[in-house]
């Protein structure tokens, strides 16, 4: 079959696509991190930042980059649809995804889980020091005590908000935007750099966590390059969907079995 081509991005408006959906998320999260959210909710007031993050997702992330798709792809087809829109959807046998799904998402783990810990804080305490401890979410998300999560009111709500926003919501619809429409429009001016920047861009779009840059492009880097040779964003899907979702899913069973 052959290989759809797409309109190539240029520098400046790659740049913008990748890095501004960025600007309303951080704004959202500082805006439904406001008590005022948890106390409708009935969700404890130290988890305000948890389900900030969540609501942030749900009603910034989603929205604006689903919205930037469907309207490219009204002007494509004349209509709201993901048609002729995104690349690297060629599906790959199912060994393939049984052999690089598990191993890239075990080295994420590992990055995220054994190395961020130890390397995260030295980079805020160099760099981010000004930065609002309380938005800091691997504070928020504190995984040496999750029965702990058991004596705040709301949890369950909560963590269903986490794993149906952050969890599968959320990296769906960026493993559409990111590696589905802004990457193979990269081509032009990348080439085979295209899978890096995509993910470094992808990754300073997190604005509100820009320690974990580091971590989060180097756990990452593998994952872009084989979504850009396979030309399949299952890959990437699938890991940041079982990653994202983990979190919620320890938290849920320390909870459960507190």
């Amino acid at each position: 079959m052959a290989e759809q081509q797409f309109e190539q991005h240029t520098v400046l408006k790659s740049l913008l696509l990748h890095l501004l959906p960025g600007i309303p998320i951080l704004i959202g999260l500082f805006f439904f991190s406001l008590p005022v959210f948890s106390e409708v909710l009935g969700i404890d007031v130290e988890l305000k930042v948890i389900l900030g993050l969540n609501l942030a997702c749900l009603f910034t992330l989603v929205p604006l980059q689903l919205g930037i798709l469907l309207y490219e792809g009204k002007k494509l087809n004349g209509r709201y649809t993901l048609k002729g829109v995104l690349g690297n959807t060629e599906k790959n046998p199912l060994k393939d995804y049984l052999i690089f799904v598990p191993i890239l998402l075990i080295f994420s783990i590992v990055m995220f889980t054994l190395i961020a810990p130890v390397v995260n804080p030295e980079i805020v305490k160099a760099l981010f020091s000004w930065y609002p401890e309380e938005y800091n979410l691997q504070n928020a998300m504190n995984l040496d005590d999750l029965q702990a999560f058991a004596a705040y009111s709301g949890i369950f709500l909560l963590l269903a908000l986490y794993i149906l926003c952050n969890g599968i919501l959320g990296p769906f619809v960026e493993e559409l935007y990111f590696r589905g429409y802004l990457l193979p429009r990269m081509d032009a001016y990348a080439n085979k750099w295209a899978p890096a920047l995509n993910v470094v861009l992808f990754s300073l779009y997190h604005f509100f966590s820009p320690w974990e840059n580091p971590i989060r492009i180097i756990a990452l880097l593998p994952l872009g390059y084989l979504v850009w040779w396979k030309k399949d964003m299952r890959f990437s899907m699938l890991v940041h969907i079982l990653l994202n979702t983990a979190g919620g899913l320890m938290i849920l069973m320390a909870v459960l079995t507190a």
